[in-house]
């Protein structure tokens, strides 16, 4: 009951609503409410706030919250162990950041299950801190990152070079990222923590740009609000060509490459020492075989 009761929780707490959490649950609105107010009666806590039909957390919510996380995924992790000792299909959680997770991943995933149906991936995507952070706690068996890691904590092997171009609708004014931030077209960046975003915070210290005197710089959390505001005439960005291929191949955006220098970062496999080491770089050798392939 507490394992149903924690799960109905998490989701509570991801999709800040309990219509969307029992939707999602495959539940019913009462049912959701009911078993969280059963855990909070339990726990002798306020879990959330209701403000309308939003939720947010209470301090305690936001430590069940973290508990919970790390409890279940040990939970998933024994049920795989147990159902792989049986001879079942095994799974191998996945985690990646936004340009990898959405643009490099889902096609090798689909190719090597289609090779191995013993086989299963689920891929959570988060930015580069967090996915690091959680992959510390276990929850992920293997993440595939662009932005910075701890090298002296976790293995890892490189897996593709990706380059960050200015794209905007139409003609760019200028292929100078100081001449654009100094014309004042608003230029809308990911959010600090994103690979994308360090890679571009470092080429701007390299040239001696400082964002923080250009006020048209702009906070956008995820590729596609970025993409469809471009797309709508407002601004520029600098992006991931992984992540504009569709639209370059369109004629919806217009791409180059800064005219300071390029801006280039290495994808990373992420995962540490364990008893699924072998299958771990099987399935990086795979991944890049497959890249290479493409080529």
């Amino acid at each position: 009951m507490w394992d149903r009761r924690l799960r109905i929780f998490q989701m509570a707490a991801t999709m800040n609503n309990f219509t969307r959490a029992a939707a999602a649950l495959a539940m019913t609105q009462p049912n959701v409410t009911g078993q969280i107010r059963r855990l909070e009666e339990e726990l002798g806590v306020t879990l959330f706030i209701r403000d309308g039909r939003e939720l947010h957390l209470t301090a305690a919510g936001r430590a069940l919250l973290r508990e919970t996380e790390s409890l279940l995924s040990m939970t998933d992790l024994v049920v795989q162990r147990v159902r792989a000792a049986a001879g079942a299909v095994r799974s191998c959680r996945l985690g990646a950041t936004m340009t990898a997770g959405g643009y490099v991943l889902p096609e090798l995933m689909a190719r090597y299950m289609a090779a191995d149906r013993t086989r299963r991936f689920s891929l959570r995507i988060d930015n580069t801190h967090e996915i690091a952070e959680k992959l510390k706690l276990r929850q992920f068996d293997l993440a595939l990152v662009e932005g910075p890691f701890d090298e002296n904590f976790f293995l890892s092997l490189p897996l593709l070079e990706d380059r960050l171009l200015i794209a905007g609708r139409g003609r760019l004014p200028s292929r100078s990222i100081r001449e654009l931030l100094r014309s004042g077209v608003p230029l809308l960046l990911r959010e600090k923590g994103s690979g994308t975003r360090f890679a571009f915070e470092q080429f701007c210290r390299r040239h001696d740009i400082a964002l923080e005197e250009y006020p048209g710089v702009l906070e956008i959390a995820g590729f596609d609000a970025i993409k469809n505001m471009i797309k709508a005439g407002f601004g520029i960005t600098v992006i991931s060509e992984l992540a504009i291929r569709e639209e370059l191949e369109a004629g919806t955006l217009c791409a180059a490459e800064p005219e300071e220098s390029a801006i280039c970062r290495t994808m990373n496999f992420l995962y540490l020492p364990d008893e699924n080491l072998k299958f771990t770089e099987k399935f990086i050798t795979f991944c890049r075989l497959q890249l290479q392939r493409q080529r």
